[in-house]
């Protein structure tokens, strides 16, 4: 009967997925942590070499613009990196990514706490780049977005969301051990994080985890349906981004010192900083959720006008009280968008293919946080203020509305076919 028939394949299709927990297999949420943890150890190490910067110029007797450069010079190297990372993840999976991404900056980071000279800084560094585009969100993106499927938007966005609360916790720790050991015990604590998360990874994840499959569970469209050409919304999505990253990186660089140059202590701006960066683990989550009832395209339009909005407070508030308000509600927006990235390439392209094209947008995406970075620094230098930068980036993120409702009025790159 065609009731038995339909209650057996439900039956066959619950059996699969295993355990179900709000709609989802217990291990696509287990795989969701191992997931952030993975996108917070990207920017961890970051965090703990702004921290450990000022001992570890002055112990290899070099100036911080050569500490900085070789910090630029990782970032270059991760950016080109990321694209091959993708096309990894989708061909080798997740777990071989993940684990050679973590194996590599932690041993770099220990090789940094054995150098004996500033010689080795730039060639060590240089080696850890690639090893974090790997361990970042592509292959974290792709982990996620192909095993779950009810609660997708929710998913990405503790993915994107929950790196807030375990790197808000790095700058303290590293401090911690920098005082009681010194700077190069710090860094080999860090290294040894990341060995750690790489046996975490090899432990939980399967080799085909995050791989690209051929099979009815993830694939991007239904039977009878046909694509239409998304290659455009693509490069739309990505100048949009590339734009959102820009006036994101900006702010998390600039923006403590902007508030201190308005007279705030900086004991008041890193507290208008932080809560920034801790309100993202709820607003992400929201955000996405939001992106798996709607779309992820109308959301995106709706969080870039948050931005623009943002973006337009920031250089108009003038109380401490109106800067944590801003904050609340500028973290809430900024982490969000980030989430709805890999959505919206999800939507675009299907879950079979997100790595290949989370890695190429990436690699714009971070590319255009170097050139943010100068542009802002040397608008400060000319005009002794910040306010033209925000300017700019208000005018900027009002000029992405256009291309952002173009994406949304285009609504579903899919067609039926007859």
């Amino acid at each position: 009967m065609p009731g038995t028939i339909s209650t057996r394949n439900s039956q066959a299709t619950t059996s699969e997925r295993g355990i179900l927990l709000w709609g989802e297999p217990w291990r696509a949420w287990l795989l969701l942590l191992v997931g952030v943890c993975a996108v917070s150890a990207q920017s961890a190490s970051s965090l703990a070499f702004s921290v450990l910067m000022k001992p570890m110029t002055a112990a290899l007797e070099i100036d911080r613009t050569t500490f900085a450069s070789a910090m630029s010079l990782r970032m270059l190297l991760m950016v080109l990196a990321l694209a091959l990372v993708g096309l990894a993840t989708d061909k080798a999976g997740a777990r071989a990514v993940l684990v050679a991404g973590a194996c590599v900056v932690g041993l770099g980071t220990v090789g940094l706490a054995l150098l004996p000279s500033s010689a080795w800084l730039y060639p060590v560094m240089g080696a850890i780049g690639p090893g974090q585009a790997a361990i970042g969100s592509v292959a974290a993106s792709a982990l996620v977005v192909r095993h779950f499927t009810v609660r997708r938007g929710w998913a990405v966005g503790i993915l994107n969301g929950g790196d807030n609360l375990l790197n808000s916790a790095v700058p303290l720790l590293t401090a911690a051990t920098l005082q009681r050991h010194g700077w190069r015990a710090a860094l080999v604590a860090v290294g040894a994080a990341y060995l750690a998360l790489a046996a975490l990874v090899a432990l939980v994840l399967r080799r085909d985890d995050g791989k690209e499959v051929r099979s009815p569970k993830l694939a991007s469209r239904t039977d009878g349906e046909t694509r239409k050409s998304p290659g455009k919304a693509f490069w739309l999505l990505v100048l949009v981004y590339v734009g959102i990253y820009a006036f994101i990186t900006s702010v998390q660089l600039h923006l403590h010192s902007y508030l201190t140059d308005l007279g705030l202590s900086p004991i008041v701006a890193s507290r208008v900083l932080s809560v920034q960066i801790l309100v993202g683990a709820l607003g992400a989550p929201l955000i996405g959720g939001a992106a798996g009832r709607w779309g992820a395209r109308p959301t995106l339009c709706v969080t870039v006008g948050g931005l623009a909005v943002g973006a337009l407070l920031l250089w108009n508030v003038g109380s401490n009280f109106g800067f944590l308000g801003w904050a609340l509600f500028y973290g809430t927006v900024n982490s969000g968008v980030v989430a709805l990235l890999a959505l919206a390439l999800a939507e675009l392209f299907g879950p079979a293919q997100i790595g290949r094209w989370m890695g190429v947008a990436m690699s714009f995406c971070m590319g255009s946080t170097i050139v943010a970075n100068v542009y802002s620094a040397a608008m400060f230098d000319r005009f002794g203020t910040y306010l033209p930068v925000w300017q700019g980036y208000s005018a900027l993120m009002m000029a992405l509305l256009l291309p952002v409702a173009i994406l949304t009025r285009w609504g579903d790159v899919r067609t039926k076919t007859k």
